[in-house]
């Protein structure tokens, strides 16, 4: 058997290999593991974004509290001063005291609207919290379960791959190393490398028509034609 003969059917051993390959990436169940393991990780972000989230609503809030106390002291200070009989020596300072407690009153109920608010929007931020972190569960549970089923599954691909890789090595043992140095150059540019001649002078990879000098030092397989147009390595049986 010529040197191309044995690169030609080496080619068939590698284009299975390929296509197997192939078939196992678009394998459904693996695009759905993928998607679902992206899911999780989104989910898992979305909790820790809320975790924080809920970190800074509560040190707020607890903020707002310890204003609030202070500003209830501060009322309840003044407004006993105010009803003390000496709490003032004049008319004006107990007029000072009394636009305190006023201007105090109005930061304290401002302070209980924001106050209201906060509480308000720490429930939804839980409330929100608990329903992400659910779902994060309800994904990553799906994943393992599924993951489980695919990795039986993923065992007996590997080794039907492992098989037809174990052919490609076994033809590849036939084929002089120039030539599969050759294929593999090309390989890497174009896939697959080689191309069989059809109709008589044209390239079964592009498709276009060869020169009459090509196709006869071809038919010789005394060395590797290439295709003037694509690089591949031209064939004929």
């Amino acid at each position: 058997m010529e040197q191309l003969d044995r690169l030609w059917q080496y080619q068939k051993a590698d284009l299975d290999v390929v296509r197997y390959e192939t078939e196992m990436r678009q394998f459904p169940m693996r695009q759905k593991l993928l998607k679902l393991r992206n899911l999780v990780a989104d989910q898992q972000t979305l909790v820790k974004g809320m975790e924080n989230d809920t970190a800074a609503a509560l040190e707020r809030l607890e903020n707002m509290r310890a204003q609030h106390e202070k500003l209830e002291a501060q009322c309840a200070a003044i407004a006993e001063k105010l009803n003390a009989e000496d709490g003032f020596a004049s008319s004006a300072e107990a007029h000072h005291a009394l636009m305190q407690l006023q201007d105090a009153e109005a930061k304290l109920r401002a302070c209980e609207k924001d106050l209201s608010h906060m509480v308000r929007d720490s429930q939804h931020i839980g409330a929100r919290y608990k329903e992400i972190r659910q779902k994060a569960i309800k994904a990553r549970d799906e994943y393992t379960r599924l993951k489980a089923v695919y990795d039986g599954e993923l065992a007996k691909q590997t080794e039907k791959l492992n098989a037809l890789k174990a052919a490609r090595e076994e033809a590849a043992k036939d084929v002089d190393a120039s030539y599969m140095s050759r294929y593999n150059a090309i390989r890497g540019q174009t896939m697959p490398p080689m191309a069989m001649l059809v109709g008589g002078n044209q390239c079964g990879g592009c498709n276009m028509s060869l020169p009459a000098v090509v196709t006869q030092t071809l038919r010789d397989k005394s060395r590797i034609v290439e295709c003037e147009n694509c690089g591949r390595i031209l064939y004929v049986e």
